[in-house]
């Protein structure tokens, strides 16, 4: 074997030729990983786990849909959150002053309850008015379900899986469900495209991801919702109980509240601490 020492053209083709190499036998992408595009999402408040094992993070809301899926506002400007105790809040208006977003979360014991009112400051009403939010599970590894094998939901009594749903549209990595009695909000080519909706409908709307070791179930809902949401891609992890707030007129609002639940056991049980918090939210 040669002593030479590797110089030049050929010292470069020997540190590409390792890298790929390490790559192969790590299991790291060949490409190379490339810019995307700078977002800002807010508002969203960070929920830790108390063992700093990972955190959930609660957009709320992440849209506001103005009766289509492609009619929306969202929170413009900087939003201001405030601590009030244990409680995180804001109460924002957009820049135009067309809409305010108000939203409180408080701890609870087995995981955050949420207030969420949406007034509309605009001369025209809203019809069928639902507010995507979005819980994103990318900095929590022990529930991140890359394959929705362990995120479920109930339809007719039986807990499904999101992992082999049968959709009559929609790319695959992104997948809704009506709640049952609900009806669709207008819909656009683009997003029947994108998003395909489960054939077999939400009889709740609470949707849960099983811990990878088996032990927890974290859910959430809202007190009223109108479509179940998630979707796979690593930037999100994300799942989605949607409010459905109904008609807004002009210079009127409406209030909603959901929760976040951390439950110990099965789903069964995490579904049975879901509707008790509800029930307690709706007093």
């Amino acid at each position: 074997m040669s002593d030479m020492p590797v110089t030049g053209t050929d010292r470069r083709k020997f540190l590409l030729g390792g890298l790929a190499g390490l790559a192969t036998v790590t299991g790291l992408p060949a490409a190379p990983v490339r810019r995307g595009n700078s977002r800002i999402w807010q508002p969203i408040v960070d929920l830790h786990f108390e063992d700093d094992s990972g955190v959930a993070q609660w957009w709320v809301p992440e849209l506001v849909l103005l009766g289509n899926t492609d009619v929306s506002l969202r929170a413009e400007g900087a939003v201001a959150w405030q601590s009030q105790g244990t409680s995180r809040w804001f109460d924002h208006v957009n820049p135009d002053g067309k809409i305010r977003m108000a939203t409180r979360i408080t701890p609870i014991d087995t995981g955050w309850v949420a207030s969420m009112t949406i007034e509309n400051r605009s001369k025209a009403d809203w019809p069928n008015v639902v507010t995507p939010v979005c819980l994103l599970l990318r900095a929590a590894p022990g529930f991140a379900d890359s394959d929705w094998s362990r995120t479920v939901y109930r339809s007719d009594g039986k807990f499904l899986p999101y992992k082999g749903r049968s959709t009559p549209s929609g790319r695959p990595v992104f997948r809704m469900s009506l709640v049952k009695g609900r009806q669709q909000i207008e819909r656009t080519p683009r997003h029947v495209r994108k998003w395909g909706f489960t054939r077999r409908t939400s009889d709740d709307g609470i949707i849960g991801v099983v811990s990878k070791d088996g032990e927890s179930v974290i859910t959430t809902s809202w007190t009223q919702v109108h479509h179940l949401q998630a979707n796979q891609k690593a930037t999100f992890a994300c799942i989605h109980g949607n409010p459905w707030l109904g008609n807004i007129p002009a210079g009127e609002s409406r209030t909603v509240r959901g929760c976040v639940v951390l439950t110990a056991g099965s789903p069964e049980a995490a579904w049975k601490n879901t509707r008790a918090v509800l029930a307690s939210l709706k007093k």
